[in-house]
């Protein structure tokens, strides 16, 4: 399930606040005490029991929507009404196995923990994970969830033991590697998330006999205790713990301040971290400060800030629609939020500031260099005018550089070496970032991963290459123009001549010069792009498009930007954001050459 939309009047201290169209990674800002924590609490609240305000949920597989459970795409829950239909789907929402499927999981602020009472583990204890999860384990405080999580991991390691034990017995002819192949080691998980957002260090074994603390081992080999890691450390690897423990998918994740304690490049770890958890079927809502989440996620459409206005007008604003009328609001937000770039690297991108390009940037490169965080520029002439004040802006702005990255274009290998060499401005090797997204294998894990292999939806590799090559059959016409376009742009204009020794002659010649130097500039530019020179140079380009297309080197050449819009919404029929972000994390951890080329890209700056 996802919510779609909320509304939430006269809950202390929101007046009204109504938001539609939420997206799967939603950031609601504000500044203190403009109620993001009640907003939270009157969701969880109206999801778990009774509504308290108004919310419409969307469903997110075939199961819901049938007939056993919500029988309809969409179900609305009303403040003061018990709905009937939901309180039963709620209340069904058991699984075993450490499933959690379909339901709602908050994060609260509050997860500082002092003492942990560990309990005794029993020899012949069971595996918790044989037992149904409760409908509302999601709902629970953080912090009675991490007390649970850690008495949880001592009995699942003393079962695991026990299970391996038992199976061998029933089979003393298996390997020990076809064992643990039905029964992984538990920890296993839990390793890897931790050598993953704290390099250089190894989350260490547990004895279950003497329930402890996690220990670590450093990169010089001493072993230390979990409270010695820095208190951001600590709190990204409890929230990622917490949410490992169970297989969730469909549900929606509610999580209050999770840039608390963390430095910017954690906060994004976590981030992608949690957004990786089900396969990409969750629903993501933060409620946040921080400047470093609101600006990546502001392309999107989904960063709402909620201002302290009490005239019983909707309080919450969605970002990007904001104008100049907007200019109180506008300025509240900046003195709020804020920006600090000191000690990062600037990544001028080609792009609208509501390009969604940015945040595809960000998770491919601040993966490889959390220094970098990006900024689109406009057009391409945005660019050239940055690109020659760069320098200069650079020496006068204190620890931050600068680098420019701009699509390939129509651009030839010299042109783009011309503009490369102060290694300052780089080119995609691809014509658009959307190029790197048409290999038909990832697109069909893609499909796969979202459920958008649908009843009469077919998104097998096969049938997606072909229908991929016939929408970029069909869009020859359209390179072709805008081919020319950029040919034109690249090749001609009009020159000023140059006189010289214009210091020594009389206002006449000086006159004459220019003149006869512009007619001449025209005569040339008027020979150079006569009907048939440019008719000669259709007819060569249309041939070397068509030869492109039966080689497969359509996918580096032609408009990226169209061919994939259109592989979305007729060929896989999903939404394009959440197609690219899939995309993005598949192709990185299958290590695609898409991915790698990029990667190669921001390795240099």
């Amino acid at each position: 399930m996802k919510i779609k939309s909320i509304k939430l009047v006269d809950y202390k201290p929101i007046k009204n606040i109504e938001i539609d169209n939420l997206g799967d990674v939603v950031i609601i800002a504000g500044a203190n005490g403009a109620g993001k924590t009640r907003l939270k609490e009157a969701i969880v609240t109206s999801i778990q029991s009774s509504p308290i305000m108004d919310i419409t949920i969307e469903a997110t597989r075939k199961e819901e929507s049938g007939p056993k459970y919500l029988n309809a795409e969409t179900i609305n829950l009303s403040k003061g009404t018990q709905n009937q239909i939901f309180t039963q789907y709620i209340n069904s929402r058991k699984y075993g196995q450490g499933k959690y499927v379909g339901s709602l999981v908050q994060i609260d602020s509050k997860r500082n923990l002092e003492t942990l009472k560990y309990n005794q583990i029993s020899y012949m204890v069971a595996d918790p994970d044989d037992t149904d999860t409760p409908w509302n384990w999601g709902y629970s405080p953080f912090i009675d969830r991490w007390r649970d999580f850690m008495n949880y991991v001592h009995q699942k390691v003393a079962a695991h033991k026990n299970k391996l034990a038992d199976d061998l017995q029933k089979d003393p002819s298996q390997t020990g590697s076809t064992i643990l192949k039905k029964f992984p080691l538990p920890l296993e998980k839990y390793k890897k998330i931790f050598s993953d957002i704290i390099p250089g260090k190894e989350l260490q074994d547990i004895n279950p006999a003497q329930p402890n603390e996690f220990q670590y081992k450093d990169s010089s080999g001493q072993v230390l205790p979990f409270s010695t890691l820095s208190s951001g450390e600590q709190e990204v690897i409890k929230i990622l713990f917490d949410v490992a423990r169970k297989e969730i998918r469909h549900s929606v994740f509610i999580i209050d301040e999770p840039e608390l304690h963390l430095h910017p490049t954690l906060t994004f770890k976590l981030i992608e971290s949690l957004k990786s958890i089900g396969e990409h079927t969750n629903q993501f809502i933060f409620l946040t400060h921080s400047a470093d989440l609101i600006s990546t996620y502001y392309s999107t459409g989904n960063v709402f800030f909620i201002d302290t206005n009490q005239s019983g007008v909707n309080q919450a604003h969605r970002l990007s629609e904001l104008d100049k009328s907007h200019h109180t609001l506008v300025q509240l937000i900046g003195e709020n939020l804020g920006l600090f770039a000191v000690g990062r690297k600037i990544v001028f991108i080609e792009g609208e500031s509501s390009s969604i390009d940015r945040l595809t940037y960000h998770k491919i490169g601040r993966s490889v260099n959390p220094e970098l965080i990006f900024s689109p520029v406009g057009s391409v002439v945005n660019m050239g005018a940055l690109k020659v004040v760069e320098e200069q802006l650079r020496n006068s702005l204190f620890g931050v550089d600068m680098y420019m990255l701009r699509d390939r274009d129509g651009l030839r290998q010299d042109q783009i070496d011309e503009l490369e060499k102060n290694g300052r401005l780089f080119c995609l090797k691809r014509r658009h970032i959307e190029n790197y997204f048409l290999d038909e294998n990832i697109l069909n894990k893609v499909a796969i991963h979202l459920y958008l292999n649908k009843v009469g939806v077919d998104v097998s590799a096969s049938h997606i290459a072909k229908e991929i090559k016939q929408i970029a059959g069909e869009t020859i016409g359209f390179n072709l123009y805008k081919n020319f376009k950029e040919h034109i742009g690249a090749n001609y204009s009009i020159k000023v001549p140059k006189i010289i020794p214009i210091e020594t002659m009389s206002l006449e010649n000086v006159k004459d010069e220019i003149s006869n130097g512009l007619e001449s500039s025209l005569n040339f530019l008027s020979t150079e792009l006569e009907k048939k020179n440019t008719i000669n140079w259709l007819n060569a380009e249309q041939i070397r498009l068509e030869k492109l297309l039966q080689t497969g080197e359509w996918k580096l050449e032609f408009q990226g930007k169209i061919i994939f819009a259109k592989t979305c919404s007729k060929i896989l029929k999903g939404n394009a954001l959440t197609i690219r972000e899939c995309y993005v994390d598949i192709a990185m951890e299958e290590k695609d050459t898409g991915m790698i080329e990029l990667s190669e890209i921001f390795k240099k700056m």
